[in-house]
């Protein structure tokens, strides 16, 4: 069921990880009134103008969903998309809010009227569905529409800051960009110890309906690893597209990867973590496998990348911890634990969970 297949991959490409393929943002905030109404630059370079604090606000994406509710401002939020139920960072609170569509979709417009939004947020995935169709909908309803992308790490604190002055929580955004910032600076000092000759080549497998795909370059994950302080190997373009999976059958990756230092496997919203363990052990058993040579030397690493508590690789706040586990599954030996600093970030920003 081919079908099948395609629409679980694309979901997992929306819920749980970021689009690459678009390119670099460029956000900014810029106040143009006084009282309550300002203009603001989105995401897609869009010039925005809606009355702040937003008290109705119905939001397409989990990763959004879970930076307003970092903000303090979940009881601004009325509409969510279906996924929502399925994303442990975020409170029943939350979860309970009137779904209106799923996948970035809206499926019932009357449903979104009905609950009388002052603004929409949503991601800008041309690849993923009608943009400009969703624009021009919300634009004939006079529906103020923001639009974030899943592009950069540097765009997650952008991303919170930009909410944090339409929702009416600047502070609390500052505190969290300050920290997430803090985070990278700390990463970049570690890796600015290792030395160039243990510096490693790393490939990231993310397995989906018994197919194997690979994470690209231009994806956060792979963001991360370099910022960590390794090389990333992946990097695929087809037709001027870069995707941010790359489905690749096991020969074509073994015999394109085998300098691989270390391999890290993912879970994803369809591949619990059983399963991704038992590739691991497969992976070791296999004589082909092992002309990986991160697989002969047993460096295969298995990260979440789903929705759930335990899960930091997705671009959302979480990754102020997801680039800890990362810098520890390359290099144990210069990386401290991530539970601390997963201990830590939950307090201050989800407590709920902590």
């Amino acid at each position: 069921m081919k079908w099948k297949a395609a629409l679980l991959v694309g979901i997992l490409l929306v819920s749980v990880l970021g689009a690459g393929c678009i390119g670099s943002s460029n956000t900014s905030i810029t106040a143009t009134s006084t009282q309550k109404e300002i203009t603001v630059k989105d995401f897609a370079g869009r010039s925005v103008t809606v009355k702040v604090p937003v008290q109705r606000a119905v939001i397409m994406s989990t990763s959004a969903l879970e930076m307003v509710q970092l903000l303090n401002a979940s009881d601004q939020v009325v509409g969510i998309p279906a996924e929502a139920k399925g994303d442990a960072f975020l409170t029943a609170e939350l979860k309970n809010k009137t779904v209106v569509g799923k996948r970035l979709k809206v499926d019932d417009w009357e449903r979104v009227l009905a609950l009388k939004p002052d603004l929409i947020i949503n991601l800008y995935l041309k690849k993923f569905y009608d943009v400009d169709a969703f624009l021009n909908r919300s634009a004939g309803y006079g529906i103020p529409v923001i639009m974030l992308r899943e592009d950069r790490l540097e765009d997650i604190p952008k991303a919170v800051e930009l909410l944090g002055k339409v929702f009416g929580k600047e502070d609390r955004a500052k505190e969290f960009a300050s920290y997430f910032n803090d985070q990278v600076s700390e990463v970049k000092g570690i890796a600015s110890k290792i030395p160039a000759g243990e510096r490693k080549k790393v490939i990231m497998i993310q397995p989906i309906m018994g197919k194997y795909y690979l994470v690209n370059g231009n994806d956060v994950l792979a963001q991360a690893v370099r910022l960590a302080g390794a090389d990333y190997m992946v990097n695929i373009t087809f037709n001027g597209y870069t995707p941010v999976r790359v489905p690749m059958d096991k020969e074509k990756i073994i015999a394109s990867y085998k300098d691989a230092d270390v391999v890290i496997l993912l879970t994803s919203a369809v591949t619990p973590y059983d399963q991704v363990s038992e590739l691991r052990e497969t992976m070791l058993s296999d004589q082909a496998w092992n002309e990986i040579k991160a697989v002969s030397e047993n460096h295969i690493v298995i990260l979440r990348a789903d929705m759930g508590k335990d899960s930091y690789l997705r671009w959302s706040p979480r990754m102020a911890v997801g680039i800890w586990q990362i810098g520890k599954a390359i290099y144990p030996n210069y990386y401290p634990d991530w539970e601390d600093k997963a201990k830590e970030f939950l307090q201050k920003f989800y407590p709920f969970l902590s």
